[in-house]
């Protein structure tokens, strides 16, 4: 372990000092940098993520008006003749990065092979837990996508992204949507009455599409966490390499949401701002209101798109087998019915509270449970239950125009008993339902420093630093400690922006996390494909904890 510890603190090092002394920063999607002739830097703090007006920008539909209404600069983009450019780009990413795991037995070596009563054979490993090794691949959030977008008239806007590996983290390079929607501006004369239709991003302080920690899925455990699925696996960080050998999953909950994802939705938004100068003080510190904004999605449990963790819920689980050698809970797509709905209202002071000013707001996610085949093991979820979420977000800026950031989040999640499907025996009678706490701190830190290329801007690098952490408070079977699947993370990166103009944009990135989760040894190791196994729960470790080593580094470009 030392050993692996030392090599990926070497590696992390050579990459983030090869960053350091690489050039000056950039700008960042050329699309709109071209459409206006403005430099990237101008809409963002770090590509891909934005500043202050890069989010004015967003939220007014791509418009640099505040009335709701498109001025003649805005639309530029519905006289090509104007331009010197087709408004299309593109975009792809790659990381090579690796995942040093600890606490869980991975080897397929020195195992014991028996007959259970259905006559199937069982391969077992003599040790539940132990070194689980050094693992390590190519891998990518999106690997690539088409991007295009803009306003077809002075009160609709548009956004296509088809591509690659759309699912994130570890999904294949498969085809897919990644975003479509269609939004009208201003409906009844008032900027409170906006509407997205098709598919697209919930109203959160970080975006998947914008996680600068490419390589480890969503570096945020508030946004991927599936209860009873372990963390250490569901995140890309380490499941992009690791392949371990059991099938995952305690039990399955029907509350199938990735919060942080994109999805087909029909999505209200209003806004209303106070003055443009409250919005402009570059200040610390501010109390002068800049934008009021109500945002709620409808959000129809089956995607349009495609279902899959990039539609907001997934389209199989992994398939398990009991004792009778029979699938309780298979891969094959669930036909979900019911719908969501999400909202959130914040409250910005100051500026939009990415680079200036502060953002206060409050979220909750209700919905219908996305039923669950029987299976022998399985109850099968109610469709007309209801979960819930709710929380409150918040972000500052101690040293303001994008020196230091900090935002958080904390939420708390109750998925009744009707939601879980159990396909693992051995976990004794359902007590209850789920219910956990989850919350992180993110901190950045953008110093500036000198480089090879002076015309690329800004001189932008970016630290940054992630915690989460995860407490379930009620675990659903009687012989499920409390503490499984309890999540504690760090993430660091450091991302230089390499280059940038008015046609492209490069960024270098260092990334490393490391991950505890509680409890989930025996669920990763071969035990759990005895499912049903007499006292295999009880086996010694069963209930181990496992921690994992994730770092990536890696190429970012767009044109």
């Amino acid at each position: 372990m030392r050993r692996t510890l030392m090599m990926f603190v070497s590696l992390f090092a050579l990459a983030s000092v090869a960053v350091f002394f690489m050039p000056k920063s950039a700008h960042a999607y050329p699309g709109f940098a071209r459409k206006y002739n403005f430099p990237c830097s101008f809409c963002h703090i770090q590509w891909p993520r934005l500043a202050d007006t890069g989010h004015f920008f967003k939220d007014r539909g791509f418009m640099m008006s505040s009335t709701g209404k498109a001025n003649g600069l805005d639309m530029m983009f519905e006289k090509p003749g104007n331009q010197n450019y087709f408004p299309i780009g593109f975009h792809m990413e790659m990381a090579y990065g690796g995942s040093a795991v600890n606490g869980v037995n991975m080897s397929t070596n020195n195992n014991n092979t028996f007959t259970n009563i259905a006559g199937n054979t069982v391969t077992v490993p003599n040790s539940i837990t132990g070194n689980g090794g050094w693992n390590s691949g190519a891998g990518a959030n999106t690997v690539w996508d088409i991007e295009s977008g803009g306003l077809i008239n002075n009160w609709i806007s548009f956004w296509v992204q088809p591509g690659g590996g759309a699912a994130g983290g570890s999904a294949g390079p498969g085809f897919g949507i990644v975003k479509l929607w269609v939004r009208f501006d201003d409906l009844f004369g008032t900027t409170w009455a906006n509407l997205y239709v098709g598919k697209a991003s919930a109203d959160h302080l970080e975006s998947n599409q914008r996680a600068l920690m490419i390589g480890q899925g969503s570096p945020f455990t508030m946004y991927d966490y599936q209860p009873g699925i372990p963390e250490v696996a569901n995140n890309a960080g380490a499941a992009g390499g690791a392949s371990f050998v059991g099938p995952g999953g305690l039990y399955v909950d029907a509350d199938g949401q990735m919060f942080n994802n994109d999805w087909t939705e029909l999505r209200y938004f209003g806004y209303h701002i106070g003055s443009p100068s409250s919005c402009m003080t570059q200040s610390a510190f501010s109390l002068d209101p800049c934008e009021t904004r109500v945002n709620v999605d409808f959000i129809p449990n089956q995607g349009l798109y495609g279902s899959g963790p990039g539609d907001g819920v997934p389209g199989s689980f992994t398939t398990l087998t009991n004792l009778a050698g029979t699938t309780s809970v298979g891969g094959s797509p669930l036909l979900n019915n019911g719908f969501s709905f999400y909202g959130r209202i914040s409250q910005s002071f100051g500026g939009w509270g990415r680079t200036n000013g502060e953002q206060i707001g409050a979220f909750a996610l209700v919905g219908m449970a996305n039923p669950i085949s029987m299976g022998t093991n399985g109850q099968g979820a109610n469709p007309n239950a209801v979960y819930s979420r709710e929380g409150v977000d918040i972000a500052t800026n101690p040293i303001p125009n994008g020196g230091l950031n900090i935002d958080g989040a904390w939420e708390i999640v109750n998925d009744p008993s009707s939601l879980i499907a159990t396909p693992f025996g051995g976990l004794g009678s359902q007590t209850g339902g789920v219910e956990y706490m989850v919350w992180y701190i993110d901190v950045s830190w953008q110093p500036t420093f000198g480089g090879f290329f002076a015309q690329s801007g800004t001189n932008s690098n970016l630290f940054e630093l992630i915690y989460n952490q995860l407490d379930m408070m009620q675990q659903p079977y009687a012989n499920i400690p409390g503490n499984f699947n309890d999540v504690l993370s760090f993430a660091l990166l450091d991302r230089y922006w390499l280059w940038g103009s008015d046609r492209a944009d490069i960024s270098l990135f260092a990334t490393w996390q490391y991950i505890v989760n509680d409890g989930v040894a025996g669920s990763l190791s071969q035990f759990a494909a005895g499912n049903g196994v007499a006292g295999s729960v009880n086996q010694p470790g069963f209930f181990g904890n496992v921690s994992s080593n994730n770092f990536a580094v890696g190429l970012d470009f767009a044109y």
